[in-house]
């Protein structure tokens, strides 16, 4: 496989997966032209976050990822902000995906009570994690190529269905609604390392993947996001498809549903492992107590009432988002003066640019906290 090709199928199959399914709601929320704007600037702006995070990789020679980053150009206290950041990260998705794969096994099996569906996927999941499996890349990259064939297929087969009546409107009310859910559908900054090394025999090809690898995403939730906002209008559901049983015939929702199961239990399982490895490995923790540590304080939340798909989307990749970004702009800063390695290429971005991207960011991590009234 050309090098080039697998790095930006690994930037591509990082990026699209459970976040997708969030998107069209709240572009029906604020409004679909509004969203469809938000969408773009926001991909724009996670464009140049990945470009600086490979010019990160590219001036430190080694393979590290933000923590590592962090604590060499920002001290402990870099490492222990990427460090928290990770894990409220990496829990806020085990909860996402509890969530919502719960309603899609009870829609595939017909499971009225989707508690059921959740605990039973909980109880596998959880013995994967403790043996110490993880869904494999090859696995994940299948499910990846599924879902795009997914998202032409309901563009395809539901365009005759698009009323266009439901792209008109705005609701300022939901202004910040977006910009964590999409930030959440947008995030594989942290796979650069990995595109990095595919590529550390031709450097200079590395610019170029990322760019390619941080549009195709762009492309395929517009597509997503217009075939199911246009077919859907205000019943679009806060995960896409289960809106689409009354519109479209039902092996398509089936399909989508058994994809989104796919999806978000692969990631539910490398995400678990991922924690599991946090725990024992950086923070000393027995082996036994980092598999409890890993996977139940995501279903004790869960049981605690934190069912909400969107809500959870949202707070997850506004606050992570945004401090990972404020940590990556920082980290940039510094590297550009003390760099080790002469980079493939090098970024010229404006003192101002990079201080109203700071402040993006900054805004992004307090939205969830912030409300907009009429």
């Amino acid at each position: 496989m050309d090098t080039t090709f697998k790095a930006i199928a690994t930037l591509v199959g990082t990026t699209i997966g459970a976040g997708m399914f969030g998107i069209p709601f709240v572009v029906s929320k604020i409004g679909f032209f509004p969203g469809l704007v938000y969408l773009v600037v926001l991909s724009i702006l996670n464009l140049v976050l990945n470009l600086v995070y490979g010019e990160i990789t590219l001036r430190t020679p080694g393979d590290r990822q933000l923590t590592g980053y962090g604590e060499i150009y920002l001290g402990k206290a870099g490492k222990t902000l990427a460090t928290i950041t990770l894990i409220f990260a990496l829990y806020g998705a085990l909860l996402a995906y509890l969530i919502k794969i719960g309603d899609f096994l009870g829609l595939i099996f017909g499971i009225e009570n989707h508690l059921i569906s959740t605990l039973l996927f909980f109880v596998f999941a959880a013995f994967s994690i403790y043996f110490g499996l993880r869904s494999v890349s090859f696995f994940e990259v299948l499910i990846t190529i599924f879902l795009l064939g997914l998202v032409f297929l309901v563009f395809i087969l539901g365009f005759p269905k698009i009323d266009f009546n439901n792209f008109a409107g705005t609701d300022i009310s939901f202004l910040l609604l977006p910009y964590g859910v999409i930030f959440f559908a947008l995030h594989g900054f942290s796979v650069i390392p990995e595109m990095e090394e595919i590529l550390r025999k031709e450097p200079q090809k590395l610019k170029k993947a990322i760019i390619i690898g941080s549009l195709i995403p762009l492309f395929v939730y517009i597509l997503f996001t217009i075939a199911i906002v246009g077919i859907c209008g205000s019943s679009t559901t806060d995960d896409a498809i289960l809106g689409l049983t009354l519109f479209l015939p039902s092996f398509i929702v089936n399909i989508g549903a058994i994809l989104g199961v796919l999806a978000m239990g692969s990631s539910f399982l490398t995400v678990g492992y991922v924690l599991r490895e946090v725990w024992f490995r950086d923070f000393k923790v027995p082996e036994f107590l980092s598999f409890l540590l890993a996977c139940f304080p995501s279903l004790i939340l869960f049981l605690a009432g934190a069912k909400s798909f969107i809500p959870v989307l949202g707070i997850t990749g506004a606050v992570s988002g945004g401090l990972n970004g404020i940590l990556i702009l920082n980290i940039f800063r510094k590297v550009k003066r003390i760099g080790i390695k002469e980079p493939a290429y090098s970024l010229n971005l404006p003192r101002i640019l990079l201080v109203i991207l700071f402040l993006i960011f900054l805004l992004g991590a307090l939205s969830p906290f912030i409300r907009i009234s009429h």
